[in-house]
C-alpha cells in the first residue's frame, strides 16, 4: 500500500513539473498537497482492486503447480517402499532406452527378487514382510550410483537401472548388492531378525530391442538364478 502511494506520489509530481515546464503555474506547496491527496485518494482501489486480486491469483497458481507436482509424485511412488512403482520405473526405463539408442551408450537391468519371501509371510506375518520389502528397497537404494534407478516392480520383485553400464561392470555390481544383502539382519519386530537372500537377473539392452523384449530377458536371467539355486546374479546376453 505505501508503495503505491509513494509511486503515486512521485508521478503526480512529475506530471505537475511537466506542466510547469509548459507554462501552467503551480506553486509548489499546492503540487506537493494535489500530490498527496491523489496519492491517498488512489491508493487503496488500486491496492483492493487490482493488486490483491492479482497475488491471490498468483498463489492459487503456486498452490496449483505444487498439487499437481506433488500428484505426479505420488503417482510414480510406492507407498511402502517409497521408491518408485511399477509405472515410475517402467517411465525410468523407457527414458534410459531412449538415451542408449539416441547416443549408443551401454544400458543394463537387474531384476531382483526376494528368496523366500512368501515363507517370511507364512511365518512371521505380513508386517514382518513389509519391514522386509522396505530394507530391501533401501538396500538398493543405497549401493547404486548416482544415474541409477531402482524400483518395486511388483511384489517382492525389484526392477535396477544401470545407464552407460555394460553386462560385466553390471554383474559385478549387483553382485556386490547381492552379497550385501545376504549379510544384513532383517529387523522383523519384536526382537526377532532373519537373514535373507536375493537372486538377480542381469541383461543387457540391445540397439532395436523393446521395452516387453528386454525385460523379458531379465525375467529369463533371474529364471536361471532361482533355479541355479538362488542367492546369485546370472548374466544373460541379449539373443
Amino acid at each position: 500500500m505505501l508503495s503505491i502511494v509513494a509511486i503515486t506520489f512521485v508521478t503526480e509530481l512529475l506530471i505537475m513539473q511537466g506542466m510547469s515546464y509548459l507554462g501552467h503555474e503551480y506553486p509548489l506547496a499546492s503540487m506537493f498537497t494535489d500530490a498527496i491527496l491523489l496519492a491517498v485518494i488512489i491508493a487503496p482501489p488500486i491496492y483492493w482492486l487490482v493488486l490483491i486480486p492479482i497475488h491471490k491469483e498468483y498463489q492459487k497458481r503456486l498452490l496449483a503447480e505444487g498439487e499437481a507436482a506433488e500428484m505426479s509424485r505420488i503417482a510414480i511412488t510406492d507407498p511402502l517402499t517409497r521408491i518408485m512403482n511399477r509405472r515410475g520405473i517402467t517411465v525410468g526405463l523407457l527414458d534410459a532406452m531412449a538415451q542408449a539408442e539416441r547416443y549408443r551408450t551401454p544400458l543394463t537391468v537387474g531384476m531382483v527378487d526376494i528368496d523366500h519371501f512368501k515363507e517370511v509371510n507364512d511365518t512371521h506375518g505380513h508386517k514382518a514382510g513389509d519391514r522386509v520389502l522396505k530394507d530391501i528397497a533401501a538396500l538398493l537404494s543405497d549401493a547404486l550410483r548416482m544415474p541409477d534407478k531402482v524400483g518395486r516392480y511388483g511384489g517382492e520383485e525389484f526392477l535396477v537401472i544401470l545407464p552407460h553400464t555394460n553386462l560385466a561392470q553390471a554383474r559385478k555390481i549387483t553382485d556386490r548388492i547381492r552379497a550385501s544383502v545376504s549379510k544384513w539382519d532383517f529387523d522383523l519386530g519384536d526382537k526377532k531378525k532373519i537373514r535373507l537372500t536375493i537372486s538377480i537377473g542381469v541383461t543387457q539392452f540391445k540397439s532395436g530391442e523393446d521395452l516387453e523384449q528386454f525385460l523379458a530377458q531379465a525375467d529369463k536371467a533371474l529364471y536361471d538364478a532361482k533355479k541355479g539355486g538362488r542367492n546369485q546374479v546370472v548374466a544373460r546376453k541379449a539373443r
